[in-house]
């Protein structure tokens, strides 16, 4: 794939973290848009075998701060300490980004214990590591310290076909626990709630359309279930959505409600998700 002619096209972009599936997934994206793109590890022998399998170079983990971009695709709780370790050595006016799903906490603590003359922006994409590509997918951006630089890599994501959003930390953590943490909970409670009734029976012939689709939910909670468990766990606002939520089943449970009231409450909830 040719590079565009954009200014994107001249960004030397690191991939800390780049052999993971997230990493892997974001250079395969951005490969061929930008002017080098170079997968780190701590394990030179994976960086190199991930490199090979997306026809990009790697780079040994002591030069992962020498770019225009350096994204840390490490876990969550391993971020604040990569960053703070990388920032130090980067050049002046690069950018460095995050891509953590909890915000609180963290891009604080990036923001205080990073150069000021270097650009930060924190992004939480939308999408699992097992998409096949970005194009069409959401991500949220929040300009910690923004520049030049941001603007470019935010251009960089929109000619991936992203659709970025401009947030805040707070906005963000507040919208995730809805969308994120109680989306999360209500199917790992129903999980938990489905062995203990299924109690080792085989109910594969019994399954309804509608719950094979929660089905290959419940398989993708499988697949990242420690980033899940962490968000559950760092989201500040998540314990109140996990209150209301158990608060609205034991309601429901009774089943004394008014069916109109019910179906207003849906109604008001599609919209508002749909608009």
């Amino acid at each position: 794939m040719s590079a565009p002619s954009g200014i994107e096209s001249r960004l030397t972009v690191n991939i800390v973290g780049g052999a993971g599936k997230m990493g892997k997934l974001l250079a395969k994206s951005m490969r061929g848009r930008v002017g080098t793109l170079r997968v780190i590890s701590r394990s030179p022998e994976r960086a190199e075998k991930a490199a090979r399998e997306l026809d990009v170079e790697w780079a040994p983990i002591e030069d992962a701060h020498n770019a225009d971009v350096v994204i840390v695709s490490v876990p969550m709780d391993e971020t604040v300490n990569a960053c703070k370790n990388l920032a130090g050595r980067m050049s002046l006016g690069s950018l460095l980004v995050d891509l953590t799903s909890v915000k609180t906490g963290i891009v604080d603590a990036i923001s205080a214990s990073t150069p000021p003359n270097i650009e930060y922006l924190s992004v939480h994409p939308l999408f699992g590591p097992n998409v096949e590509n970005i194009a069409g997918k959401r991500i949220i951006a929040i300009k910690a310290r923004p520049g030049p630089k941001t603007e470019d890599f935010i251009h960089l994501l929109e000619s991936c076909g992203c659709i970025v959003k401009i947030s805040t930390v707070k906005e963000h953590d507040e919208a995730m626990a809805s969308i994120q943490v109680l989306h999360h909970f209500a199917l790992l409670s129903l999980s938990k709630a489905m062995i203990r009734l299924v109690a080792g029976r085989n109910l594969s012939e019994y399954l309804t359309e509608s719950f094979e689709r929660t089905l290959t939910n419940i398989e993708s909670i499988e697949r990242n279930l420690e980033t899940i468990y962490k968000i559950q766990r760092m989201n500040p606002y998540g314990e109140r959505a996990r209150k209301i939520f158990i608060e609205e089943a034991a309601g429901l449970n009774s089943l004394n409600l008014n069916i109109d009231d019910l179906d207003i409450c849906l109604q008001n909830l599609i919209k508002a998700l749909k608009s």
